[in-house]
């Protein structure tokens, strides 16, 4: 009989789980997370989605940065959740009295509202986080930001080679576009006399 060596395919690791050392440390984690997650979405649909961090100094916001990392970092070892939520929270509450100081606004949720050729109301806003604002609020609207108009004008304007809508605005000041077709310009056709 011929011996033989018993080999077993390594088991596939897991994705990262995280375990507290009990149930009631898991739940106080979960709870802390909870209510994070419910400052943060509060801040995000006053202010719109990372803003505030860009409304402040850079020092304020490194140091934001530095706790996120923190607050992150605590949440990987499982240690210490509860106490970095509430430090980070304190800091969303900081970024917020900055931006206000520095003179900056909440979201206003102003549009401008028209129709487009199938009936659906467009909103044009004037910036992105705008835009985000006004969707959350009105789902059943096509919402873009002007710099979003200015794209797909200007995507339009670069497939019209004979620059013919340009033209138009140009010579007939004042005038509207109704409906765009594409034409079809065929110069090799037979004259008709």
């Amino acid at each position: 009989m011929m011996a033989t060596k018993k080999t077993t395919r390594p088991r596939p690791k897991p994705s990262k789980v995280y375990y507290q050392p009990s149930q009631p440390a898991m739940r106080r984690m979960q709870d802390a997370l909870f209510k994070y997650d419910a400052v943060v979405s509060e801040k995000e649909r006053m202010w719109g989605v990372d803003r505030l961090q860009h409304l402040v100094s850079p020092e304020l916001r490194e140091r934001f940065e530095a706790q996120m990392d923190k607050l992150n970092a605590s949440i990987d070892k499982c240690d210490g959740v509860e106490h970095e939520v509430d430090v980070t929270i304190r800091g969303v509450e900081m970024l917020e009295r900055s931006a206000v100081e520095l003179g900056h606004k909440p979201l206003t949720g102003d549009y401008i509202e028209g129709v487009m050729p199938d009936g659906k109301v467009i909103a044009i806003t004037v910036n992105g986080y705008e835009a985000g604002k006004v969707k959350r609020e009105n789902r059943d609207m096509a919402v873009y930001s002007v710099d979003e108009i200015g794209v797909i004008v200007g995507n339009f304007l670069e497939r019209d080679k004979a620059n013919v809508v340009t033209s138009i605005k140009d010579a007939f000041a004042g005038a509207t576009i109704e409906s765009v077709k594409p034409v079809r310009v065929d110069l090799d056709d037979e004259i008709p006399f």
